[in-house]
């Protein structure tokens, strides 16, 4: 007997096998209404001062970079220049996460409803 009628012969006795039954399903997750918990009118309240107070920092940092890189150029102070450059571009860095923070809290907030 050669090993091809071997493994033939094997794969025709394949259907033979009895067949399971199949497995249980899961239960059902029941629906959860979602309900805002008392005080969540304080809260929003309070991420919305750290949001505002957070947009006058970066607003803060930008101007303050355009202040040191201008007066680091007119008075020819290259490190006074250099750290203005990056105090604009890391503003405008943490302008675009802010947005995108605060864009991804509100998705998932209104996910969770």
């Amino acid at each position: 007997m050669s090993a091809i009628h071997v493994i033939s012969e094997s794969l025709n006795q394949i259907h033979l096998l009895p067949l399971q039954d199949p497995p249980p399903s899961p239960p059902s997750i029941p629906e959860i209404s979602a309900v805002a918990p008392p005080g969540n009118q304080m809260l929003t309240r309070v991420v919305g001062y750290f949001m505002w107070i957070a947009g006058v920092c970066v607003l803060g940092l930008f101007f303050g970079g355009i202040i040191a890189s201008t007066a680091g150029r007119l008075y020819d102070h290259h490190g006074s220049g250099r750290r203005g450059a990056q105090m604009i571009v890391s503003s405008l860095v943490l302008a675009v996460l802010l947005g995108l923070g605060y864009t991804l809290i509100t998705a998932f907030a209104a996910g969770a409803r």
